[in-house]
């Protein structure tokens, strides 16, 4: 796991040291001393880092190398640093940050728990919607189906079926005289024009259909066809 942060500066003080000669150009009264102390930020202030100094001359306009500090002048920045105490607030992101990342996962995790029970009382719904229109077929029920085409390049057509009516166990549709090859597409179908179904009646059995949900054709040779869901009016149920 990533995250990114920041490294931030803490300006504590800059105290004038009058009693130090400036190493560059050589002049009293001019020597200033800041400490300062960098520390992560994430959000907040993560944690603390090591203090540093530096130190400029206000005679000479030069900040002052460390390399070309004195004794004396490393001395006093030794004790200023030692005097300046790192605030706790410099901590806090340690301790909150955390309580805020498992707040954030706790919500995420809720979240995506009330999704997922929304959308399994969706499917449930929706399946026993379907058991529900496949037990009281109406007039102008459409069904989508995946018919398998067998030949050089196998292949399945995606069409319609529309409900004709039933006699004891069988079910009676007739088919969609167009198709498409890409599943999902039973939406660019026009099943509204004149002629759009072939007017041949089909024989389903209505108790495999019903136990199953998927079509299977009587006759001499027993064709079995996938059930994908119910157009009904402007209502469209989908098998899952």
């Amino acid at each position: 796991m990533f995250f990114i942060y920041q490294i931030r500066t803490l300006k504590y003080q800059v105290s004038s040291c009058p009693d130090l000669t400036c190493p560059l150009c050589r002049s009293n009264g001019g020597v200033e001393l800041a400490i300062f102390q960098k520390y992560a930020w994430f959000l907040m202030p993560m944690w603390p880092e090591n203090k540093y100094g530096i130190a400029q001359c206000i005679n000479c306009q030069q900040k002052i190398p460390t390399t070309n500090w004195t004794d004396e002048l490393e001395q006093r920045y030794y004790q200023r640093k030692k005097e300046i105490k790192t605030p706790l607030s410099l901590w806090k992101g340690l301790l909150i940050n955390p309580l805020l990342l498992a707040a954030f996962l706790a919500i995420v995790a809720g979240t995506v728990y009330l999704l997922a029970q929304r959308t399994n009382q969706k499917q449930t719904e929706n399946k026993a919607l379907l058991s529900e229109y496949i037990a009281a077929p109406q007039p102008g029920d459409l069904y989508r189906v995946a018919i398998y085409e067998n030949g050089p390049s196998p292949t399945y057509n995606y069409t319609y079926f529309r409900y004709i009516n039933i006699s004891t166990d069988t079910l009676f549709v007739e088919k969609l005289k167009k198709g498409v090859t890409t599943y999902g597409d039973w939406d660019q179908l026009n099943t509204k024009e004149a002629n759009a179904f072939d007017g041949e009646k089909i024989p389903l059995s209505y108790s495999f259909f019903k136990k199953t949900q998927d079509f299977m054709i009587i006759g001499e040779e027993t064709i079995h066809i996938f059930f994908k869901g119910i157009d009904r009016a402007d209502q469209v149920l989908s098998k899952n």
